[in-house]
């Protein structure tokens, strides 16, 4: 017997290794970025010749695959170091701040991506893009991906840094087709599919609102387990395309 499908009439896409690499095109950027902002504050003049940009690249890159914490980072990179007091203090406010910041330059979407929107916009579907960071970088994102001129999308959600937090209001209003938090449901969530690769927060929401939820594997979070049922997609996919595979019609109400 044949598997039941079902309507889908709403996809909501993450943003940052969802829809392009963010991780070759701007992680490891944004830590070169940091470790040289680093260097000029102070960390070059305390540790003289002993480390390099690039050997103090390498070395944050290193921490973070250890543990994916940017708030507690350039502090375990300073106490690797042997860099303390006032200057440690400091410099550990620093990178993190800087990481965020780092310019954005040209970004590419995966080769996919452009097919995928435009094979649902044309059943019909509503597209919507989410994303979570300082909203002037993820702006500036968009712009640099040309999503923001996509006549496809109905509207692209910037959530700030709320760790995820801030996604399930920008869903809340996808169910209503409109920006009051008040207004009658307008879509079903279980016609809602929302597509990201972090377990711990839109994958996570989106169950948590009843809709579907699936994980593009791969990117700086590929490695994250779920740590609760909810953070567990309900299918993985590694290619966009791969959408068309699972058992989704997609299409208008």
């Amino acid at each position: 017997m044949p598997r039941r499908r079902t309507l889908i009439t709403t996809v909501v896409f993450d943003l940052d290794d969802t829809l392009y690499d963010c991780m070759r095109q701007r992680v490891f950027a944004a830590h070169r970025y940091a470790s040289r902002a680093l260097l000029a504050a102070g960390l070059k003049r305390r540790l003289g010749r002993r480390i390099s940009l690039e050997q103090l690249w390498r070395l944050r890159l290193r921490l973070f695959r250890e543990e994916r914490n940017l708030a507690t980072l350039d502090a375990r990179l300073l106490a690797r170091l042997g860099v303390t007091g006032p200057l440690a203090a400091r410099l550990a406010t620093l990178g993190p701040k800087t990481y965020f910041s780092s310019p954005v330059g040209r970004l590419r979407l995966f080769p996919d991506t452009l097919p995928t929107l435009r094979r649902l916009h044309r059943a019909g579907v509503r597209l919507y893009v989410i994303t979570a960071g300082h909203q002037r970088i993820q702006r500036a994102k968009v712009r640099a991906l040309g999503l923001h001129r996509l006549p496809y999308l109905r509207a692209v959600f910037y959530t700030g840094l709320l760790a995820g937090r801030g996604k399930q209001r920008y869903l809340r209003r996808v169910l209503r087709h409109e920006p009051n938090p008040s207004a009658p449901l307008r879509t079903s969530p279980r016609r809602v599919l929302v597509v990201g690769d972090r377990p711990d927060s839109e994958i996570r929401v989106a169950r948590e609102l009843g809709m579907w939820a699936v994980r593009r594997l791969g990117g700086e979070f590929a490695l994250f387990k779920p740590r609760a049922r909810a953070e567990r997609a309900h299918f993985d996919i590694r290619r966009l395309r791969q959408l068309f595979r699972l058992p989704f019609d997609f299409g208008a109400a």
